[in-house]
């Protein structure tokens, strides 16, 4: 690893930006915070290699250097989620699982960009896309970050709400001469993020927890930047990437003010969903609630 390895361009501007300014307001916040919790010397550790992972990631102009900043990024992330040790064993799998899943998908693009790119580059354009579905949190992995951000301290769930979930993005827009001139993939970004916006702002309205609410209203806008993306639209991403993590960053942090995270009953402005019959709203009231079944299907498989 030289240091002809490394680049610094419009994309890396941003999210370097962006990561500066989330870490030092992480590391001001968890000051107070996590001093009276006892574990502010293991959080500090553990952000010192996040950003070591996220460094190398956003600097990277290859696959290889990339992979390496993202396993360090993942496994750093996955400490920050068990820095509170009330965690549930269930959840800790099901972050671990979805990372996981992540880097075998960008192991096997890594491997079929050299030996099968020529012959089938669609191939290696989707597990591109999967990769960065998982990331962020799009369909169908979707049902870790909200489990992930509840059940860890706010210091954590800044960084996996704002930094984490933009790295999908980041990786579209890193590996866009893949797959910008194949139709059928940038239609498939389309969609995930259409469909994965529309669902999780559904979810993010029945949440009682303004953690999980904030962790849906994330995976909806990184839904929406997947769209911004795929239409080609660089700079409308980026700057959406920056507004996005730290208008989270702030709702998080004022989410320690609202009596452990629970919002308060308010009451509800009218929906377009208010005009369906109502035998079709308490369906769609259900299916929100159940989440689509998303999150039972993924505990199939990962039973604590």
């Amino acid at each position: 690893m030289s240091l002809t390895d490394f680049h610094f361009d419009g994309i890396t501007i941003a999210y370097l930006l962006v990561g500066v300014i989330v870490t030092l307001l992480t590391v001001w916040y968890g000051r107070r915070n996590l001093r009276e919790k006892g574990q502010s010397s293991r959080f500090y550790y553990t952000l010192l290699l996040f950003c070591a992972g996220y460094s190398i990631t956003i600097f990277s102009t290859e696959l290889k250097i990339l992979l390496a900043g993202w396993e360090i990024m993942g496994f750093a992330s996955f400490l920050l989620i068990v820095v509170d040790r009330n965690l549930t064993p269930g959840n800790k799998l099901k972050a671990f699982f979805i990372y996981r899943l992540g880097d075998v998908g960008l192991l096997l693009a890594m491997w079929a960009s050299h030996h099968l790119w020529r012959e089938n580059p669609t191939l290696v354009s989707l597990l591109l896309v999967m990769t960065a579905s998982a990331q962020s949190s799009q369909l169908p992995f979707s049902s870790w970050l909200p489990q992930a951000i509840e059940n860890s301290f706010t210091t954590s769930g800044i960084l996996l709400a704002t930094l984490m979930v933009q790295m999908g993005v980041f990786l579209l827009l890193r590996s866009m001469p893949f797959w910008e001139h194949q139709p059928s993939v940038r239609l498939l970004i389309a969609l995930l993020g259409a469909v994965a916006a529309a669902m999780a702002a559904g979810f993010a309205r029945l949440q009682t927890s303004l953690k999980r609410r904030v962790a849906y209203a994330s995976m909806a806008q990184a839904g929406l930047i997947f769209l911004e993306v795929a239409a080609g639209f660089k700079s409308l991403a980026l700057a959406h990437v920056a507004a996005n993590a730290m208008l989270r960053a702030y709702q998080l942090v004022k989410s320690q003010g609202t009596g452990n995270g629970k919002h308060p009953v308010q009451q509800r402005a009218k929906t377009w969903e208010d005009r369906l019959p109502i035998k079709l709203q308490y369906t769609l009231y259900l299916i929100y609630m159940k989440e689509w079944g998303l999150y039972s299907r993924l505990s199939k498989y990962l039973k604590a």
